[in-house]
């Protein structure tokens, strides 16, 4: 089924996608500091945690996590030789993804962070308007006149 953009209504996006490069920070070692950081992350946004997974590198004390989330992830790299860190967080539904920026810099005291935001699921457009992707797997979000 194919929808012009005059039948097309506008929808809310299926979910936000924050990417965050973390400069010139400290605590990015100890698997606990870690996922506690993220959990209260998590908490923050109001998301649902369903597992967590922490993994230390004995090389340079940088740590790898995940947290599986009902409203999708929360994922980290730490590289505590360059004091950096990048992190992922993906949430849908009521979840509100940019409330872990506070906690990240509470955490990690960064000197600098870039902060990326993706809205997934379709695009906004210069006036603020979303578009949803007309794609197959898509087409139950939209409504057609």
């Amino acid at each position: 089924m194919n929808i012009t953009s005059s039948e097309q209504q506008l929808v809310n996006p299926l979910g936000q996608h924050i990417i965050v490069d973390i400069f010139d920070a400290s605590n990015l070692t100890g698997e606990q500091h870690i996922e506690d950081m993220m959990v209260e992350c998590a908490n923050a946004a109001n998301a649902t945690i369903l597992k967590t997974h922490i993994h230390p590198f004995e090389t340079n004390g940088g740590v790898s996590g995940m947290i599986i989330l009902a409203e999708s992830h929360i994922s980290i790299h730490t590289w505590p030789e360059f004091n950096f860190a990048a992190m992922d967080i993906f949430m849908c539904g009521n979840a509100q993804p940019q409330r872990c920026l506070p906690v990240i810099e509470k955490h990690f005291q960064p000197g600098k962070m870039l902060v990326n935001t993706l809205t997934r699921g379709g695009s906004v457009n210069e006036f603020g308007e979303f578009h949803p992707l007309l794609h197959n797997q898509l087409q139950a979000t939209l409504k057609t006149a």
